[in-house]
């Protein structure tokens, strides 16, 4: 039996009594004598509860506990129950909607990345920082790319989101339920607050380049899951991980290859694809994703350090433009079902649909972080269809050019002359700062929306289909207007 129920009971029987005390005493029920034992009886059981809540551990308890290898148990007041469909754990309070969802044994902590020998042979992927010897300038600017920090180990300078007060919390619309960011001797971890328990996850993986912002991952055994909070780059602040529910505590969001294909260079996959071994893990996508292997190129220019012909290494320059398209298809097409689940297979010079399913058409459209198929769309443009422009016509995949408008600008005008864009007389010379705003507008992601305490949030981003926007091209030229007027 529940304990609310026992507490059913057990007001019920002080009832029955009283009544019959009364009745035996005064020949009656007094409605009077009644109410003060059921209102004594209230605020006994609500002096119980002020007992637990009594009993919630500090911060300093919480963090003592932590360096012990230990967690908070779970309060009699709530519920704990393994969920075997998911190898995960529920918990919750009863009448309350909230809940928490982790892969390890609530008043447990998570187990630390294994040290365990890898299942398959790495392929001859090293990292970027086996091209630096040779490629030193190369490798300088690569760096600061957004495909080399689309992962990179959470140290508390690879954190954007604060770590302390005042703005290192997020909260919920359930003023029982609160997340608290904070670091300690040099590692960073989330605190879970839910109702009189507290529990701690560790920042071990940041992934995204904070162009929309971070989120982060965190190992249990062999296997990484996703942490409760992600940082938003605007509005600068704390969020729930995309398609998180406000007011829930999740932890048990596991990663998987698929995952991994677009935020890493490699990863061994043990017995299935949510299973890795740690120290196979080569954090961002890195040059060899589009180079091919480096290992055996890097072995042979060791021993023949006079040959300046790139041997056992792909050079995309020399590819097809379709080839070409291909490279970046890998991660630019959105979220694609791979045909071998360890992943890791594409090499540059490969069709996708010799490793990916194929993709429904009702998704070739979608604009979200992991759906937007910007191979698709630029395909669609009149550009792309009357010319041989590839991705790399625009993007230099060496450098970080990311918001540098008037660089993207001057692409375009390798083709097109300033004087013939149709709002020429209205902006003048100024036009060929900011082609892109016009013609490759923003949209709102509908296919990713962030839950928070304040309602439901959309980041936008940019649309590959190159084309004439009237409303795109209508609301840059009030922002212009704007910017005068603030002048």
């Amino acid at each position: 039996m529940s304990k609310s129920a026992l507490a059913f009971v057990g007001l019920a029987v002080v009832l029955l009594v009283a009544g019959y005390w009364l009745t035996a005493n005064n020949g009656g029920t007094d409605p009077a004598d009644l109410d003060r034992l059921v209102r004594r009886e209230t605020l006994r059981e609500s002096q119980q509860e002020l007992d637990r809540i009594d009993k919630r551990l500090s911060s300093t308890e919480i963090e003592q506990l932590a360096e012990e290898g230990r967690g908070q148990p779970v309060p009699a007041n709530l519920v704990a129950r393994p969920m075997p469909d998911t190898n995960s754990w529920f918990v919750g309070r009863e009448k309350f909607k909230v809940g928490v969802e982790v892969p390890f044994q609530p008043g447990h902590l998570p187990n630390p990345a294994p040290d365990v020998e890898a299942v398959h042979q790495n392929p001859g992927f090293l990292g970027a920082e086996s091209c630096r010897e040779c490629h030193e300038s190369i490798y300088q600017s690569f760096i600061e790319t957004a495909h080399h920090r689309t992962s990179r180990p959470a140290t508390l300078d690879n954190i954007a989101g604060a770590l302390t007060p005042p703005d290192n919390t997020l909260l919920t619309h359930s003023e029982d339920v609160s997340f608290e960011m904070i670091q300690r001797d040099g590692k960073a971890f989330q605190r879970a607050k839910f109702f009189d328990w507290m529990f701690e996850v560790p920042f071990d993986i940041t992934v995204g380049s904070n162009l929309l912002g971070e989120s982060y991952l965190y190992w249990h055994g062999d296997k990484l899951y996703q942490l409760h909070a992600s940082f938003l780059t605007e509005p600068d602040e704390w969020a729930n991980s995309p398609g998180f529910v406000d007011g829930d505590a999740i932890f048990a969001r596991e990663i998987h290859t698929a995952c991994l294909e677009c935020h890493a260079t490699y990863a061994d996959a043990r017995q299935d694809d949510a299973h890795f071994t740690p120290s196979s893990l080569i954090l961002g996508v890195s040059c060899e994703r589009c180079h091919g292997p480096g290992k055996s190129h890097v072995d042979f220019h060791h021993a023949n350090s006079d040959s300046s012909q790139p041997h056992d290494i792909t050079v995309p320059s020399a590819l097809t433009r379709q080839q070409q398209m291909q490279v970046c298809g890998q991660c630019h097409t959105g979220v694609r079902e791979l045909l071998d689940p360890k992943g890791f297979q594409f090499r540059p010079g490969d069709t996708l649909e010799d490793h990916y399913a194929a993709q429904d058409s009702n998704e070739t459209s979608a604009n979200g972080v992991h759906t937007s198929n910007q191979l698709e769309r630029l395909s669609q443009s009149e550009c792309f269809k009357q010319s041989s422009m590839a991705c790399v016509d625009c993007h230099d995949p060496h450098r970080n050019q990311r918001g540098q408008m008037a660089t993207f600008s001057q692409r375009c005008l390798e083709c097109h002359e300033r004087s013939n864009c149709g709002m020429f007389e209205r902006i003048g010379e100024s036009i060929d700062s900011n082609c892109i705003d016009c013609h490759m507008p923003k949209r709102a992601t509908e296919n990713m929306s962030i839950e928070t305490a304040s309602g439901d949030v959309f980041p936008p981003l940019r649309d590959h289909k190159i084309r004439v926007d009237p409303l795109s091209t209508q609301s840059y030229l009030n922002e212009l207007k704007q910017t005068a007027q603030g002048r």
